[in-house]
């Protein structure tokens, strides 16, 4: 019979009891006091499957028949959903999609939670591209990806250098312009064209670098141990933006989908605006759902910026719809009305020298002639002085025809002469210049010289252009024969970059009160009117806006321009800059309270059609003008004795708009 030897003291089974006792600050709870949780069917996240006490439930890597999601998420939403027929034949899916089709598939790793959180997060970058199926064409979906890594560390720019220790070679050899180049491919192209191989695919073009980095000079480098070290603290500045997106996920992809596109030109494309947040939000969550960053601190900052990029897939586009339809046909219309208040381009004032006076003593010399210099010019002097006697004259005339007229109860318009002359002059000097041919566009010189004879059609003429008519637009579409231009002027002129509060849309016509009949303009009346047309859109000050960026130094703080007319509660500078002061705006018995453009809202009125681009908290920066009363600039002696209402809003509408942000803009 056989026996077996007795375990020995070093056996690794473990046996119990003993039962080991438990770490400082745990309490095992024993199996009769348990109580099942169960799964939380309606989880206050809607996106994750939890259990009674919150924790989320782990996705099995090998897939069962009998696995099923037991909550009312999103992921069992969309599954129950029926799955949509293409509406024509032909018709394809959207990138995100397909990747949407088969996402919660894509399992990798695990990731070894010991390891540096960098390696991690290189490695599910790697494991993230390598995953899917990328699309093709023009859609930059792989361009915007390597932007995204060369932000967040990911990809390195490869710094450039020149060698000092060894002698540069210039290739004379190589031909200046694409004659070799362009038979090489004509080669290339007889050579498939018969049947060979199928030609390779184009390699896959290097991103993109920063445009902070164009136009740098090569570093020079004297050896191989400074090559190395160049290379290295390429590595280090990589890394230490890892570092910083780890740190801090969420405002890393503010700054990302906010002033980083902005720097790098991504916004100005319709397709980047609605593709970076969608393929940053895939990545986001890729790293979620395989739990490369299983810490507490890492998933819960990684969870907070899903919120971020959720409202960039709304908000990034709108900026785009936003900047094509403002200012809208009333704003145009009102600058029509009262001019255009922003600065647009202005030519540049003479540099004038301290110790040189303007203008120079030369030209003063010339321009004073006086009667002994020169003959000539005595006679003209002498009709320029009879000519103002006559149109003195003329002018007591006209004076006494109009008092006559007055008399008779006829009522007088005046006109400006001198606007009337100055329209004439230009007009006249526009027909003297303008080619009565201008509506086409100058052809080929048809001499004989350049080979054509004098009976050979000209290949190179071209047919006459439509430029199309000159939209000019009017309040009359909107408020027909109205008073407007007569009861109100425009006021403060304000330069600054605000943010939407909030938005309505007009008023139910019963709600306002209806316009007394009266022979004299009325303001309030007109202003009913305005308020019956047209939507309330609040801005608020945006301070700080660009604390992060500085792309827009210019636009940091509110500027008052030189076309502005009103009071103004602050302290304005020479470059219109405005200066707060302490206190708040003392509103005035009459007239209106002074504008601050560091506390006070304004609102803007819009077409109500603008409404559905924008979203609160979105910012806008442009020039907004105040709609003024004319009464407010009416001199005390001039003044009516009607005393106009106290705290009047005064609307405002949009002169020209360089700058739409989204809500989280960092």
């Amino acid at each position: 019979m056989t026996t077996f030897p007795p375990s020995s003291a070093a056996d690794d089974r473990l046996s119990f009891p003993p039962f080991p006792t438990a770490p400082p600050g745990v309490t095992i709870i024993p199996f009769k006091d348990f109580k099942e949780r169960g799964i939380q069917m309606f989880p206050e996240n809607d996106e994750i499957e939890s259990d009674g006490l919150g924790i989320p439930t782990v996705v099995l890597k090998t897939r069962h028949d009998t696995d099923e999601c037991k909550t009312q998420t999103k992921r069992q939403k969309k599954a129950e959903l029926p799955l949509k027929t293409p509406a024509a034949p032909g018709a394809r899916k959207e990138w995100w999609d397909i990747w949407m089709d088969n996402e919660d598939s894509k399992m990798t790793g695990p990731y070894n939670p010991h390891t540096s959180p960098l390696d991690r997060f290189y490695e599910a970058a790697t494991d993230f591209r390598k995953t899917r199926s990328w699309p093709q064409g023009a859609t930059g979906i792989a361009a915007s990806w390597d932007q995204f890594r060369l932000f967040a560390g990911l990809l390195s720019n490869t710094p450039v250098w020149t060698r000092t220790d060894k002698p540069q070679i210039e290739d004379e050899s190589e031909p200046s312009d694409d004659e070799a180049e362009f038979a090489k491919d004509q080669v290339l192209e007889a050579h498939f064209n018969r049947g060979g191989p199928k030609r390779p695919p184009p390699p896959r073009a290097r991103a993109r670098p920063p445009y902070a980095l164009y136009g740098m000079e090569p570093i020079p480098v004297g050896s191989d141990q400074e090559v190395k070290a160049l290379l290295a603290n390429e590595n280090a500045r990589r890394e230490e933006q890892m570092i910083d997106f780890l740190n801090d996920p969420e405002l890393k992809i503010k700054i990302f989908l906010s002033s980083y596109m902005r720097k790098q030109g991504l916004i100005w494309t319709d397709r980047n605006l609605i593709n970076i947040p969608r393929l940053v939000e895939f990545f986001i969550r890729f790293l979620i759902r395989n739990r490369v960053f299983p810490e507490p601190d890492f998933d819960r900052e990684l969870r907070r910026s899903l919120t971020v990029i959720e409202l960039a897939e709304k908000e990034l586009i709108l900026t785009s719809k936003i900047a094509k339809q403002v200012p809208d046909e009333f704003s145009k219309a009102c600058f029509e009305c009262f001019g255009r208040k922003s600065e647009g381009y202005k030519p540049l004032d003479p540099i004038v020298e301290a110790d040189k006076p303007w203008p120079p003593e030369e030209e003063t010399a010339e321009a004073s002639l006086t009667k002994d210099e020169s003959s000539e010019s005595a006679e003209p002097d002498a009709k320029r002085l009879k000519l103002d006697c006559e149109a003195d004259g003329s002018k007591a005339a006209v004076d006494k025809f109009e008092d006559e007229l007055k008399a008779a109860n006829v009522e007088v318009i005046k006109v400006d002469d001198s606007a009337l002359m100055k329209e004439a002059e230009q007009l006249q000097i526009i027909r003297d210049n303008v080619n009565p041919d201008i509506n086409t566009v100058p052809t080929w010189a048809k001499s004989e010289g350049w080979g054509l004879n004098s009976d050979d059609v000209d290949s190179w003429e071209t047919t006459a252009l439509d430029w199309g008519p000159v939209v000019n637009f009017s309040l009359m579409p909107f408020l027909g024969p109205t008073a407007f231009p007569i009861t109100h002027t425009s006021g403060v002129v304000e330069c600054s970059v605000r943010r939407v509060k909030s938005y309505s849309g007009p008023p139910a016509p019963a709600t306002l009160p209806k316009s007394a009949l009266t022979t004299e303009e009325d303001p309030d009346a007109v202003e009913i009117e305005l308020e019956r047309h047209f939507a309330k859109v609040v801005l608020s000050p945006w301070a700080g806006w660009d604390n992060y960026s500085d792309e827009m130094p210019h636009m940091a703080r509110p500027r008052i321009l030189e076309t502005s007319a009103g009071p103004i509660h602050g302290v304005v500078g020479t470059a219109g800059q405005v200066e707060p002061i302490a206190g708040a705006a003392v509103t005035p018995e009459e007239g209106p309270r002074p504008h601050d453009p560091f506390n006070d809202d304004i609102t803007l009125l819009v077409q109500p059609a603008l409404l559905p681009v924008l979203n609160p908290g979105m910012g806008l920066g442009g020039t907004w003008v105040q709609i003024a009363r004319a009464q407010d600039f009416v001199t005390e002696k001039r003044k009516k004795k009607k005393k106009s209402k106290k705290s009047i809003t005064r609307y405002w509408y949009i002169d020209e708009l360089v700058l739409t942000l989204p809500s989280y803009h960092t």
